[in-house]
């Protein structure tokens, strides 16, 4: 006779999944084999583990970016700036400005002394 069908605590396994949980720690939570836990929730909802606890987590996500956008718009000023950089895409200008000089200072040497060799090919070298 078949082994019964382990059925999974959907519940437990949600509200874990909201913080990150390992597929083995899950399982052990559940009291089940990491396979059964891979195989039940491919037959309840075709997903992949991670599939499902990606899915399930970001109900957390929402929450707390809901919370940094309410902190932020009661003027909390670190949070201000944070959900800015973060959620609007805000950045530093200066941060931005002194990332492009430390790419363009370089370009600049190496294209002087690419012109510089240059001449030396069509002049010779100059003393």
């Amino acid at each position: 006779m078949p082994n019964p069908k382990i059925e999974l605590n959907y519940d437990k396994l949600n509200a874990l999944l909201q913080f990150k949980t390992t597929i083995e720690f899950a399982a052990d939570y559940l009291e089940v084999s990491r396979d059964t836990l891979i195989r039940r929730i491919k037959e309840d909802h075709g997903m992949t583990f991670k599939e499902y606890s990606d899915l399930k987590r970001q109900r957390t996500a929402t929450k707390l970016q809901q919370k940094a956008i309410e902190m932020a718009l009661q003027g909390n000023t670190t949070m201000m700036i944070f959900a800015l950089k973060n959620l609007a895409m805000w950045s530093d200008k200066q941060e931005i400005q002194q990332q492009v000089s430390a790419q363009v200072e370089p370009i600049e040497k190496y294209l002087k002394r690419i012109k510089k060799q240059k001449s030396e090919e069509d002049n010779g070298p100059s003393n």
